[in-house]
């Protein structure tokens, strides 16, 4: 209750109570929590070729790592990966792409590494 009352002594002669009592409720809600995981296993059968994964409306999170342990180019838009082509991001041998946060709709990532065979484990949270 002591955060209450301060947001109210800030607000005073501001807003009127009614409206204190608005932004108050709003400050008090939880942001959109992610519930609902989703696993991808995504094989790059050929090298230097794109894959893609489309994620489910409403994406909160999303994290991904190469199960085989290579590099992986990783886009948010066709054609960067499967020739090099910026713009584009590579995720290392053995390390984790993490985003949270989000509200991500109708989006895809595409996928290539240089060696064939590579499997992508993609984890979403909605």
């Amino acid at each position: 209750m002591m955060i209450e009352e301060s947001v109210r002594q800030i607000l005073r002669g501001i807003a009127t109570n009614a409206k204190q009592d608005d932004i108050i409720t709003e400050l008090q809600k939880k942001p959109d929590e992610a519930t609902t995981p989703t696993v991808y296993n995504i094989t790059l059968t050929l090298a230097n070729t794109e894959y893609s994964q489309a994620l489910p409306a409403n994406t909160k999170e999303l994290r991904f790592r190469c199960r085989t342990l290579y590099d992986v180019r990783f886009a948010w838009a066709t054609g960067k990966v499967a020739t090099p082509t910026a713009p584009y991001l590579t995720l290392g041998a053995g390390m984790d792409y993490f985003s949270d946060n989000n509200d991500l709709s109708s989006q895809t990532l595409y996928f290539a590494s240089s060696t064939a065979a590579v499997v992508i484990e993609l984890e979403v949270w909605v």
